[in-house]
């Protein structure tokens, strides 16, 4: 009778712990992880993804962007207009006559959204203590926070499966400029799960801005030669 009072007790005190960790930011993130990427990939990823992006006024444009994370490797052609290739923070401009500085600027905009939220483990990543509540599309979400420099992020984690349904930025504190991303359905890219579709609403206002589709994305052998 004591030993199964002593088993009771220490599975109640785990449950507790466990419990504990998943309420913190880096518990919440740990399960989000385990949910987009349970084999770490993205950290050896070698892939070529192809995006459809779509505005309000009608324009469509098609992106291609091939990377490979274990050597900070990015092909990126954007909008067909501008096509670049960067090696660690070492840009060469292929076409387009922009600079070193736009090209880098790009691949850090494909390289974060698509890369969530594996890329909140970025180093210097800092997240507020303080853990939010949500329900996106009825689901029940843990909200964490991301400050940076020039603005702050949230991301709203399904709170059973770790999923990611959405996430926005501001600029102040107010929330009153900012913009809000939401999530609709996924690719499976290896073990990886990547949202497929990000629309964009601008706040204030709720203006739509437009929506960024993931069309495909193909695993591909670690990329030896820059491919021009």
């Amino acid at each position: 009778m004591a030993r199964e009072m002593i088993r009771l007790i220490l599975a109640a005190f785990a449950l507790g712990v466990s419990v504990g960790a998943a309420s913190t930011p880096e518990g919440i993130l740990a399960k989000a992880l385990a949910y987009h990427d349970p084999n770490g990939l993205w950290p050896t990823l070698a892939a070529e993804f192809r995006f459809a992006e779509s505005r309000p006024d009608g324009t469509d444009t098609q992106s291609v962007m091939r990377l490979d994370n274990r050597r900070t490797y990015m092909h990126i052609d954007f909008s067909g207009k501008e096509t670049y290739e960067i090696t660690g923070d070492k840009c060469v401009v292929v076409k387009g006559g922009k600079d070193a500085e736009r090209g880098l600027g790009i691949r850090n905009y494909f390289l974060y959204l698509w890369g969530l939220p594996m890329k909140l483990r970025d180093p210097g990543t800092t997240f507020d203590p303080q853990v939010g509540s949500s329900v996106i599309d009825g689901a029940a979400c843990d909200v964490i926070r991301v400050n940076y420099e020039k603005d702050h992020w949230f991301f709203h984690i399904d709170r059973e499966s770790g999923r990611m349904r959405q996430y926005e930025f501001y600029g102040d504190e107010e929330k009153t400029k900012g913009e809000i991303i939401t999530l609709r359905g996924e690719v499976e890219l290896g073990s990886l799960r990547i949202p497929q579709e990000r629309g964009w609403y601008k706040i204030p206002g709720n203006e739509f801005l437009g929506t960024d589709r993931l069309e495909t994305a193909t695993l591909l052998p670690s990329l030896q030669r820059q491919p021009r």
